[in-house]
C-alpha cells in the first residue's frame, strides 16, 4: 500500500506554479501523434445515452455534465475560452461530429507541456486512461492558479495500447450488461421457481443468494478480462459460487456467514481493486459519462437485499455492526460515494432494527428512526469529508440545504425521465411497482422483506434511477420473499421430522 502510494504521488505533474494552458479543439487523431511528447487518453464527451457537438462543447467549456434525458447541456457560465495563442501547457481534444448520436464512442485526448507524460488519470473517473470531458475545464483553472488538478499523468511504455485495452474492456462490459441482466433475473427466478414447486429450503436460500454471487461473478470475470461470452462465464462462476454456499448454508449461522463472505468479497474488490468494478458488466457504466466507480443504483439496489437478510439473521447488537459497515461501504468516498444509498442503506437498517425490538412500533418511534437516519447519515458524510474524502455527495452535503433540495430535485426529475422516456421502461416499471405492492400485502409478514420496502420507498424518493430500484427491487424483493417462506418450509419438516 505504501509504495502505492509513493508511486501515485510520483507520477502527478509537480506544477507547483501558476502556468498558462490553451484547450483546443481538433479533428480526430491518433493517440500515437502526442504519446512521445505528453500523456493521452480516450474522453467520454457526455452523459446519458446520447450525445452532440453543441452538448459536448456545452461540458467541456463549463466543466460540467447534464443527463442527455435532461437536454444533455449543462446550465451556467463557461470556465475556459478554446483556441489561443500557444501555451507551455496544451490540452488536445476531439468533439463528436454534428448532429445528434448514441454516446458511445470515447474520442481522444493529449495533454502537452508542463510534466505530463505516459497515461491520463483523472480523479474523477479513477480509470487509468479514461477521463471525463467536465475533467478539463477545471484542471485549467487548477493549473492555471497553481493547484493540483483533477487531470494527472503517469508514466507507461505504451500509454497507447493501455488506452485500446482499456477501451476494448468497455466495450465489452458494455454490449454484455442486458445478456447479464438477463442471467441474473434467470438465477433469481429459476431457483425460486424451484423453491415454490419442491417446497425446498435450498433453492429458497440460493435464490437469494445468486444475487450477491451474481453481483461477485460480474466483477471476478472483468478481473479475469473475459471479453468474450462474458455474461456467460459470470452466469457459470455464478452458479459455481451460489450452489455450494446453499448446500451448505443449512443454519441460520451458515447461512450469514455466506452472505457476508459473497458481501466481504465484492466490498474488498470496491476498496483495493476498483478499476476492475468499474468495468464490470454489472457495475458502473463509465461509457456513459454517469457513475464511473463505486455503487450504482443498480448494484445498490440488489445488493440491499442480502445486506438486509444478513443483518436479520444476526440479530441484534451485531445487527448494529453490520448495518455501520455496510453505510462505510455505500458512503465513503474511497468506495461507493452514494449519498442516495447511504440513506436507503440507513432507512432500511433502521427499519429491520424497529422491527426487531421489543415493544409496539409507534408513529413517534418510526419519527425517531427516520431523524436518526437523516442524522447518521450527513455524519458519514461530514466525517468522509473530513478525513479527505471528495464526491458528489461531500460537494453536494457542503453546499447546504439549498443544494441539497436542487441535487434532489434534479434527481427525482431525472428518475422520472428515465421511466417514462421509453414505453417499454414504463411498462416495466408498472409492473414491477405492482409486484412490489402485492408483496407488501401478503400474510405472513417478513421483517427482511418490509424493511426492505421502506428501503426501496426511500430510494425512489432520493436516487436518480427509479427504472433500476423498480426492476432490480422486485427482483430481489422476490427472493427474499422466497427465502423467507423457504425458513417455514424447513421449520415444517424438522417438526414433521
Amino acid at each position: 500500500m505504501l509504495a502505492a502510494a509513493l508511486a501515485l504521488a510520483g507520477a502527478e505533474p509537480a506544477l507547483a506554479q501558476p502556468v498558462r494552458v490553451a484547450v483546443r479543439v481538433v479533428p480526430l487523431f491518433p493517440l500515437e501523434r502526442y504519446a512521445s511528447r505528453g500523456a493521452v487518453g480516450s474522453m467520454v464527451p457526455a452523459s446519458g445515452s446520447t450525445v452532440s457537438r453543441a452538448t459536448a462543447l456545452a461540458s467541456l467549456t463549463r466543466g460540467k455534465l447534464e443527463n442527455s434525458l435532461l437536454g444533455g447541456k449543462p446550465k451556467g457560465k463557461a470556465l475556459i475560452s478554446l483556441g489561443g495563442p500557444p501555451a507551455p501547457v496544451t490540452i488536445y481534444v476531439a468533439l463528436p461530429p454534428p448532429g445528434k448520436r448514441h454516446n458511445l464512442d470515447r474520442y481522444p485526448i493529449a495533454i502537452v507541456g508542463g510534466d505530463y507524460r505516459g497515461l491520463l488519470l483523472s480523479s474523477s473517473t479513477r480509470i487509468p486512461g479514461l477521463v471525463s470531458i467536465a475533467d478539463v475545464a477545471p484542471s485549467v483553472r487548477s493549473l492555471e492558479r497553481g493547484e493540483k488538478p483533477i487531470l494527472t499523468s503517469r508514466r507507461s511504455t505504451d500509454p497507447v495500447s493501455e488506452v485500446a485495452t482499456t477501451s476494448a474492456r468497455l466495450n465489452a462490459a458494455h454490449f454484455a450488461r442486458k445478456t447479464s441482466t438477463r442471467v441474473l433475473i434467470a438465477l433469481v427466478f429459476g431457483f425460486a421457481a424451484l423453491a415454490w414447486l419442491l417446497r425446498s429450503p435450498l433453492f429458497g436460500r440460493a435464490a437469494l443468494l445468486s444475487i450477491p454471487a451474481m453481483v461477485l461473478a460480474s466483477t471476478i470475470a472483468s478481473a479475469l478480462h473475459v471479453e468474450h461470452g462474458l455474461a456467460w462465464w459470470s452466469g457459470a462462476i455464478a452458479l459455481l459460487l451460489t450452489l455450494p454456499l446453499a448446500i451448505a448454508a443449512r443454519s441460520i449461522g451458515l447461512m450469514a456467514i455466506a452472505l457476508a463472505a459473497l458481501l466481504d468479497a465484492y466490498a474488498l474488490f470496491l476498496l483495493f481493486w476498483s478499476t476492475t468494478v468499474s468495468l464490470a458488466a454489472l457495475g458502473p457504466h463509465p461509457e456513459g459519462g454517469g457513475r464511473y466507480y463505486g455503487l450504482t443504483n443498480q448494484i445498490e439496489t440488489l445488493l440491499l437485499a442480502p445486506t438486509l437478510a444478513l443483518g436479520a439473521l444476526v440479530e441484534l447488537p451485531l445487527l448494529a455492526l453490520v448495518a455501520l459497515a455496510s453505510l462505510v461501504v455505500v458512503g465513503w468516498s474511497r468506495l461507493g460515494a452514494d449519498g442516495g444509498g447511504l440513506i436507503v442503506y440507513a432507512a432500511g437498517f433502521a427499519t429491520l432494527a424497529l422491527l426487531s425490538g421489543r415493544g409496539r412500533l409507534t408513529a413517534s418511534r418510526a419519527a425517531l428512526a427516520a431523524a436518526a437516519v437523516v442524522a447518521v447519515g450527513l455524519a458519514l458524510v461530514g466525517l468522509d469529508a473530513l478525513t479527505g474524502g471528495s464526491s458528489h455527495v461531500t460537494h453536494a452535503v457542503g453546499g447546504g440545504p439549498g443544494s441539497l433540495a436542487s441535487d434532489l430535485w434534479h434527481r427525482l426529475h431525472l428518475s422520472w425521465r428515465g421511466i417514462v422516456n421509453k414505453s417499454d421502461h414504463l411498462l416495466i416499471a408498472l409492473v414491477s411497482l405492482a409486484t412490489l405492492v402485492i408483496l407488501a400485502l401478503l400474510r405472513p409478514r417478513s421483517r427482511t422483506l418490509d424493511a426492505l420496502l421502506v428501503a426501496l420507498a426511500v430510494s425512489l424518493a432520493v436516487n436518480d434511477s427509479g427504472f433500476d430500484i423498480l426492476r432490480f427491487g422486485a427482483l430481489a424483493a422476490i427472493a427474499v420473499f422466497t427465502w423467507s417462506r423457504s425458513l417455514a418450509w424447513r421449520k415444517r419438516t424438522s417438526l414433521r421430522g
